[in-house]
């Protein structure tokens, strides 16, 4: 089966095929300090049971981190606001709440993304947002930006 890690301070995802009844530490390197996830779910994964009996018979999705909560800092329009949120929640998840933190009307919100700050490249909504923060860290900026307008 197809097994999709994530890791903080390591920019995209490694994908491999592993066996279903390997046993996740077998399939994911996990240092000490870290805790492996699955991605939109925050109940810690039990990395002596099998992938299949975590993941189920399709491909899995995992984040592995140090960090149990991020703080996650979105500004938009020359504010900023905070957004807590877990390592495996998905990006989707913390744009959706940091639109709410800004009292964005659904209307104007149906082009923002996220970004992070001084790219121009839009974070994948189905990532987990552990998977961008810096190593080391359990803190990270964005940006919440319009996508079809100029920025500046």
């Amino acid at each position: 089966m197809r097994l999709h890690t994530y890791k903080n301070g390591q920019s995209g995802v490694e994908t491999r095929e592993v066996e279903p009844e390997a046993r996740l530490k077998e399939a994911v390197v996990i240092e000490v300090d870290e805790k492996a996830y699955r991605v939109g779910d925050e109940v810690e994964l039990d990395v002596e049971l099998t992938v299949v009996e975590l993941l189920g018979e399709q491909s899995g999705h995992v984040v592995v981190h140090t960090c149990h909560r991020l703080e996650v800092t979105v500004a938009y329009g020359g504010t900023e606001k905070p957004v807590k949120a877990h390592p495996a929640t998905r990006v989707r998840k913390v744009r959706e709440e940091a639109i709410e933190a800004f009292g964005i009307a659904p209307a104007d919100a149906a082009d923002l993304v996220l970004r992070l700050p001084g790219t121009t490249t839009d974070l994948r909504l189905t990532d987990p947002v552990g998977a961008i923060v810096p190593a080391g860290s359990c803190a990270v900026a964005l940006d919440l930006v319009h996508a079809g307008r100029s920025q500046g």
